[in-house]
């Protein structure tokens, strides 16, 4: 009878990250399970502790199998055809890993480029906590809508200060104000008639002293949908002279 010698840490180490840390026979995986070294032909049988006759295998499995070699055809064919599996599975998981290693790297790309826009747009420098705010906007939309969003927002929003530079005041206002031009890009691009409606209320914005910007695209809205139209509101817009008068225009078409 072969005599059974220990298997050395440096040995079992090299056999489990060869077969990344699973079980051959059932797939389970540490930590979930205490994994052991098995022999493939056992050592009575003359098995030896070369690394081809070893096998990562869960206590389990190894406690079922005993000194019972993978003799039976039927049964090596099964065995074969899991660890195929798992090996496949293996490198799909690897494939994943490296795919989300990828979009995180591209994630992190599109921030740096909007926050590289917006510093060029408003000469200042994003904080960290600005560049996260960044990220959850880029998540939320499409980058293109979002860069459109910031080079809206840097030309509405942005004022000079006496010195020639920007005041503090209007870049946060400009920043702030990102989300909220990409949730109305968004819906623009999904209904194209909603943006010449907000840009009917920008034109009442421009002429009138005083305008409640939720009230004047709400009425707008429900103008359009009662059936005048885009040149019709705007018409009203060019002609009103002050928020009263537009106000009494619009109730009376939407019968308020």
């Amino acid at each position: 009878m072969a005599k059974r010698k220990a298997i050395s840490n440096k040995v079992r180490f090299e056999v489990f990250k060869r077969d990344s840390f699973k079980c051959q026979y059932c797939g389970a995986s540490a930590p979930d399970v205490l994994l052991q070294v098995d022999h493939i032909k056992p050592v009575k049988e003359g098995g030896t502790n070369d690394l081809s006759n070893l096998i990562t295998s869960c206590f389990t499995c190894n406690s079922g199998k005993g000194a019972r070699a993978l003799s039976d055809k039927s049964e090596v064919e099964k065995q074969r055809k899991q660890l195929e599996e798992l090996n496949e599975r293996r490198e799909q998981l690897k494939m994943m890993m490296h795919w989300r290693e990828e979009l995180l790297k591209l994630e992190d790309e599109k921030v740096n480029y909007i926050k590289e826009r917006f510093e060029q747009l408003a000469s200042c420098t994003i904080t960290e906590f600005g560049a996260k705010s960044l990220a959850k906007i880029i998540k939320k939309y499409p980058i293109n809508v979002v860069l459109d969003a910031v080079e809206v927002s840097a030309s509405q929003y942005l004022r000079q200060d006496p010195k020639g530079g920007y005041t503090t005041e209007s870049r946060n206002k400009a920043f702030d104000y990102i989300s909220r031009i990409c949730a109305i890009k968004l819906r623009e691009q999904q209904n194209p008639d909603l943006g010449e409606l907000y840009y009917i209320r920008g034109i009442l914005r421009n002429r009138l002293h005083y305008v409640d910007d939720r009230k004047s695209i709400q009425w707008l809205k429900e103008a359009y949908q009662l059936g005048k139209t885009i040149e019709e509101l705007k018409d009203i817009a060019l002609s009103v002279n002050n928020w009263t008068e537009f106000r009494e225009i619009m109730e009376q078409i939407v019968r308020y």
